[in-house]
């Protein structure tokens, strides 16, 4: 097991952990649901949009969190997603992990499978029949389907995540709207972060209280069908995923860089998508085209893990980039 993936199980066991010492020794620290310290509270940033529009009324706490919310994830981006979101440890545990990984080995033979067919382009009889089998132009140039390469693979159904284009952008509209028709957090409901922290809580009154509710079977089911049945819902529905990327467009430090002078694909030329394949947000640092916008990732260290010769980083701030630009303003 790669390190970052140790360190990101072991982050999310000490929320989990934090959570259960609450629970034993009543500290009120609650969950990321809702968390609280002494007379301080707040709520998750959805949960704080869905409480005011809700109660329609002016309401501190859930201003609070989500100023919090706002301010960290300017700094952080999407770090939540991979070191303290409950999700992606509950599908190790069911194995959804290793159902996907092994998709995207498929996804990722065939398309080198298809480019090895392509390089035998020269030898149709009819560029017409080349173009009909491998979906090109008779010049030999893809279609206009705006993707290419491995990612095009990997992420078959997904266009650029971004604006109306993003499906979970438009779960985020229909969970607010929701809430604004009914008067009451819908989605929280149904949110698996909040699922996740309500069987243990579930599980822990049962073994302290011996109180045996429905609960202990409902919630269980409805995450077990959210997070391994829909094995999409962190790309294509959850829509606190789809917040945090939409204030993660003002994030712009510990973003990953790759050193151009230890590359392998920039500095020698070699065929080389490690990175690219790894990263679980569809991110390739070397194809800004048919890349996920660099605001989805999360941080989880992977392409650094996968990159064979440690060319990626995350430094606080791109100091490079800032000299370059520099460096065409100046005369």
């Amino acid at each position: 097991m790669k390190k970052s993936s140790v360190l990101r199980t072991i982050s999310v066991l000490c929320v989990l952990g934090i959570v259960c010492v609450g629970l034993a020794f009543h500290t009120g620290v609650g969950t990321p649901s809702q968390w609280g310290l002494y007379d301080i509270t707040a709520i998750c940033p959805l949960g704080a949009l869905e409480t005011l529009i809700a109660s329609k009324t002016f309401v501190p706490p859930a201003l609070i969190a989500l100023a919090i919310t706002v301010v960290v994830t300017v700094i952080l981006g999407r770090a939540f997603c991979a070191w303290g979101c409950p999700v992606p440890l509950v599908k190790r545990l069911f194995g959804a992990d290793k159902r996907h990984a092994k998709a995207e080995a498929q996804a990722i033979e065939k398309a080198e499978s298809d480019d090895a067919e392509k390089s035998d382009c020269a030898a149709c009889a009819s560029a017409a029949r080349c173009a009909e089998v491998h979906g090109e132009d008779a010049d030999g140039s893809a279609k206009a389907s705006g993707k290419s390469g491995v990612l095009s693979k990997l992420f078959p159904a997904n266009v650029k995540r971004g604006g109306l284009d993003d499906s979970r952008n438009w779960v985020l509209g229909g969970t607010l709207l929701t809430t604004a028709v009914f008067g009451f957090p819908v989605f929280c409901l149904i949110c698996p972060v909040g699922l996740s922290f309500a069987t243990i809580i579930a599980l822990w009154r049962l073994l302290q209280l011996n109180e045996t509710t429905l609960s202990l079977v409902v919630f269980p089911a409805l995450l077990i069908v959210e997070v391994v049945v829909l094995r999409s819902w962190c790309h294509r529905f959850c829509p606190l995923g789809a917040l945090l990327s939409l204030i993660s467009r003002a994030n712009r430090t510990f973003r990953p860089k790759s050193d151009a002078s230890v590359c392998l694909k920039e500095s020698k030329g070699q065929k080389c998508d490690a990175c690219a394949k790894a990263c679980p947000e569809g991110i390739d640092l070397h194809d800004a085209v048919n890349s996920q916008p660099m605001h989805d990732c999360t941080k989880c260290r992977k392409c650094a893990d996968a990159c064979p010769v440690h060319a990626i980083t995350f430094p606080l701030r791109d100091l490079a980039s800032k000299k370059s630009r520099m460096d065409k303003v100046e005369p």
